[in-house]
């Protein structure tokens, strides 16, 4: 998945709290989806989501990030 990919991943994951519902959104696994998730954190050096058996949510550098993201999607 290229870079412009991760991101829209990623926001679809912010978005929909959800791996599953995210990779059904974007026709992709939910496995791939965290794969591209983790992929895209080691390249930033952040964690972007909290996550539990139950939930996903942001951490504080995942909502700044999610921010620029869209920002960047509208830009392009």
């Amino acid at each position: 998945m290229d870079r412009l990919g991760s991101i829209s991943v990623f926001i679809q994951v912010a978005e929909t709290r959800s791996f599953t519902e995210a990779g059904r959104l974007t026709g992709v696994s939910s496995s791939a989806v965290g794969k591209s998730i983790a992929r895209l954190e080691a390249r930033l050096g952040v964690r972007l989501f909290h996550r539990t058996t139950r939930s996903i949510t942001l951490t504080s550098e995942g909502a700044l990030f999610l921010q620029r993201c869209r920002k960047i999607l509208a830009d392009v």
